[in-house]
């Protein structure tokens, strides 16, 4: 009952182990860049989340210095200042939210200045800012700022 010379082998059916190692290899590789797109989209959504929240704050914050008014910003400007100057920031580093706000790494900070053809006029700006997680180079700080700005008047 064995095989005689001369006659071929029935055929095999199924795969053969090199088939199935790269099926395997291909998956692999197919598995990796859809992880790979999901870290890199979690990374985006991220960022947009953070940035959604900075312009928030910010405009939080400048709700705040428009409700305090001019008489506020501009006694702020003598006690923050010495002599004539036509810009100063307050706070000098970047600060802390403090309650209502639940801001977590976010800080912000307020850049006032004037025009000297308009006196009665101050240009606002504040700027939210939150540092990377990661040490890295200063470009990477000011890619994570959001600023808002406002003429305020005098009325």
């Amino acid at each position: 009952m064995g095989r005689k010379h001369g006659h071929p082998q029935p055929q095999r059916r199924g795969f053969s182990l090199i088939e199935v190692l790269i099926a395997l290899v291909v998956v692999v590789f197919a598995l990796y860049g859809v992880l790979d797109l999901v870290a890199a989209n979690q990374q985006i959504s991220l960022r947009a989340r953070r940035r959604a929240v900075a312009t928030e704050l910010a405009r939080a914050k400048m709700a705040e210095i428009r409700t305090a008014g001019f008489g506020a910003v501009t006694a702020l400007w003598d006690k923050a200042t010495s002599g004539p100057s036509q810009s100063f920031i307050y706070p000098s580093d970047p600060a802390e939210f403090k309650a209502p706000y639940r801001a977590g790494p976010f800080r912000w900070q307020a850049r006032y200045s004037r025009n000297p053809r308009q006196p009665d006029a101050i240009n606002v700006e504040v700027r939210v800012l939150w540092y990377p997680t990661t040490k890295g180079a200063p470009e990477e700080v000011l890619a994570n700022s959001v600023s808002v700005g406002e003429l305020l008047v005098k009325k």
